[in-house]
Order: structure tokens, then sequence, then C-alpha cells
């Protein structure tokens, strides 16, 4: 897959229904740190099953993109062009809950690509689960929000099912970042 228009993602719904895409930019960023933005979406697009569409965005985004508005969802992190090599970078996140899973992949030839696209929300034990106010099932939180702390069943069955290798947890380290040189990355969605 080529840099089909500039910066920005390559956003895909793998999915067997119509799904919304909402993007947030972060409030702040720092050296590792960033503000979350989770009351002002921003680009929002919508895509029928095997839809694919290219999303501009600015080289100076860093932020994610999630289905819908509504907690616990799956998150897809990254920034569109990185200080350090210009580069944009990516990782998918659960530690906000998983409401469904998610690839994200370089454009630029590299063949890297990390996340997981199995099904894991429907085996997910009852104990794991959260509230989401639209009624999807979802996994909950695993480092806590304004709704609770963090759920250990979540913890221990995403652990189990996904790694910390694909996707984050709980924080910290140990997951593999995706980089793309031509300031574009593919998110898929299923």
């Amino acid at each position: 897959m080529s840099d089909p228009n500039g910066p920005g993602i390559v956003l895909s719904n793998k999915s067997t229904q119509e799904q919304t895409y909402v993007f947030y930019d972060n409030f702040w960023n720092g050296d590792g740190t960033a503000g979350a933005n989770f009351d002002h979406p921003g680009t929002s697009v919508a895509l029928q099953p095997g839809e694919t569409q290219f999303v501009s965005l600015p080289d100076t985004f860093k932020g994610r993109v999630q289905r819908g508005t509504q907690l616990p969802a799956t998150w897809v992190e990254f920034q569109v062009k990185a200080d350090n090599d210009g580069a944009a970078h990516g990782d998918i996140s659960l530690e906000q809950g998983c409401d469904g899973a998610a690839v994200i992949s370089a454009t630029d030839g590299s063949g890297r690509s990390n996340g997981f696209s199995n099904d894991i929300v429907s085996g997910a034990p009852d104990a794991a689960l959260g509230q989401r106010a639209d009624g999807v099932r979802a996994l909950a939180t695993t480092m806590g929000n304004w709704t609770g702390g963090p759920n250990q069943a979540a913890i221990d069955y995403l652990n189990q099912v996904v790694g910390q290798q694909k996707a984050y947890i709980v924080g910290g380290t140990g997951t593999d970042d995706v980089a793309s040189s031509n300031m574009c990355l593919a998110v898929d969605f299923y």
C-alpha cells in the first residue's frame, strides 16, 4: 500500500455492520506522556462493511481513533509525524476497554504491523465486561477512569487472549510500535 494523499490514516471497516469512527486529538503531548481527550471529538467517518477511506490529517495530529464516542472502547493511538524521526507511529491500546479488534500497519512498504483481528469480546467472561450507554458489549477498562478502578478480570483475560506485545493492556512497555516513514498508517477495525 502506498501513501495515497499525504499524511493521515487509511481507515478500513472490516466488520459486518456500518460503523462511525471518531478521531480525538490529544489535549497536550510530552516526552512519553499525553493528555487524552475524552470529551472533544474531532473528525468522524462513517464506513459501510468492507469500506476503506483515506482520512487526511495534519502532520501535528497526536491522538487516537475509536469506534464512536462511547467508552469502554478499543483505542488506536498514533501520531502522524514524530519529532525524532518524522515518521508516523502508532499502537493499539485496550487500557480504556475493548469493543473489538483492531490492527495498525505501516503503508511505506516496510511490512510493520501490530494488533489483533480475532473476536475476543463475545467469549469474554462477564466479570471482564464494562457498561456502555449504547448497550454495546465491551471489555472494561484495565487502568480505571472516572467510572471506576481497573478491572482485574479484564486484565487477566486480555493478557491471555491478546498479550501486552500486541496491545497496551496495563501501560508501560512491551507493546510493539508501528512506524511508517511516509506519515501514513493503515487502521483496520474488525
